[in-house]
């Protein structure tokens, strides 16, 4: 592995030429890329398009659950069998795993076959931003001002789970359930509240369709399917 020195000069031997400054940067590509005027017109055109045309769906998903975050992973040796060596030198002969994941997946498949108030006829595969509210159990210390106090929000919770392990634990359950895989969110917040009523609320915004037909083949090929993958193209929108 490489150390954060070897990782800091390959990077200024990559991107020391490149200018910081935004406008500086924008300069740089102007010049670089050979943009002219009529080129710049199809830019600004394309960029007109595009804000007309692209436009977020909204999807809120409550679970009725106990707040929790993503548990430390666990590591099981497959064979035990000369396990010395062979986790030595095979990192495959160690299975990393979540104690939860089977059941959280389990959880979600259910609730989305269960249920018919998604409004999706497929899994998600646009970008997408998504709001994790986790309201924790009001404290049985807290007096009847501060109970109110916190129910309105404003009295927070600084407990655990940390906001990084409950967001990965939420929307992992939406992998292969909602959308084909949590490296579609491109903005992801984490709230935490007290409520006396514990439950999770999630808000997702799913863009109507990819960017590009670069981003819709590569969307075809993870999920081995190019049925209905919808993109921006010359059309404002069209299928793979």
């Amino acid at each position: 592995m490489k150390t954060r020195l070897q990782k800091s000069i390959e990077y200024e031997q990559k991107y020391a030429h490149i200018p910081r400054n935004y406008n500086d940067r924008l300069i740089y590509l102007y010049d670089t890329l050979h943009l002219n005027p009529a080129i710049n017109a199809e830019i600004l055109q394309k960029r007109n398009d595009m804000i007309n045309t692209l436009e977020y769906n909204s999807l809120k998903i409550v679970l009725y659950e106990d707040p929790e975050g993503s548990p430390r992973p666990r590591f099981r040796l497959v064979n035990r069998k000369n396990f010395a060596n062979q986790a030595l030198t095979n990192p495959s002969f160690v299975h990393v795993y979540s104690i939860t994941g089977a059941s959280d997946q389990s959880f979600m498949r259910r609730l989305v076959t269960e249920n018919d108030f998604f409004g999706i006829q497929h899994l998600i595969y646009t970008p997408s931003d998504i709001i994790i509210d986790i309201f924790k159990a009001t404290p049985s210390s807290f007096n009847r001002i501060d109970t109110i106090l916190a129910e309105i929000g404003l009295i927070d919770p600084i407990t655990k789970p940390d906001w990084d392990n409950a967001g990965k634990k939420y929307s992992d359950m939406f992998n292969s359930n909602i959308w084909i895989d949590d490296n579609l969110v491109k903005v992801g917040t984490v709230r935490k509240f007290y409520s006396i009523l514990p439950r999770v609320e999630i808000y997702l915004e799913y863009l109507n369709m990819l960017y590009n037909k670069q981003q819709a083949i590569s969307v075809a090929r993870a999920i081995n399917d190019s049925t209905d993958i919808k993109y921006f193209g010359k059309n404002k929108g069209e299928f793979l």
